[in-house]
């Protein structure tokens, strides 16, 4: 009994939570910034997704865009402090500019636009810029 219930629990657990992090370092292990994107299942509203993104910046100023799709979904921001929101055509976006060593976190509910379903979290990406204008895309399934 005790292995149906792992099993099944194993089988589920992507539907109830998925995270991404990674971190980077330079040549000396210093660390130049770390991110985390989770989402759990809304437990007042299982259609929808309540979705956290952190960044921890490293040693040097940078400017950050967290750039969430939204095709199928809609995003509802809870927690942007320290950043500015945005929308394009399909895409609602924060922007912050962080200081050496500063941490963000973001919040917001991710849900469907139609139906009750339970929402698929569509692509993200995130943008970081350097002083010298250098770019990094990290794309986020």
């Amino acid at each position: 009994m005790m292995k149906k219930i792992l099993l099944i629990a194993a089988l589920l657990l992507p539907f109830l939570l998925s995270a991404q992090t990674d971190r980077k370092v330079d040549a000396y292990g210093n660390l130049l910034y770390q991110y985390s994107r989770t989402s759990v299942i809304n437990p007042q509203n299982p259609s929808e997704r309540i979705v956290t993104f952190t960044f921890v910046n490293g040693n040097a100023q940078r400017a950050i865009t967290f750039r969430q799709e939204s095709l199928e979904g809609t995003v509802s921001w809870l927690e942007t402090e320290g950043g500015e929101t945005g929308t394009e055509t399909i895409v609602d976006f924060v922007t912050a500019n962080l200081a050496p060593g500063q941490t963000i976190a973001w919040r917001y509910v991710f849900a469907p636009k139609k139906g009750t379903t339970p929402a698929v979290l569509e692509r993200a990406a995130l943008m970081i810029m350097e002083e010298d204008f250098g770019t990094e895309k990290i794309i986020l399934q």
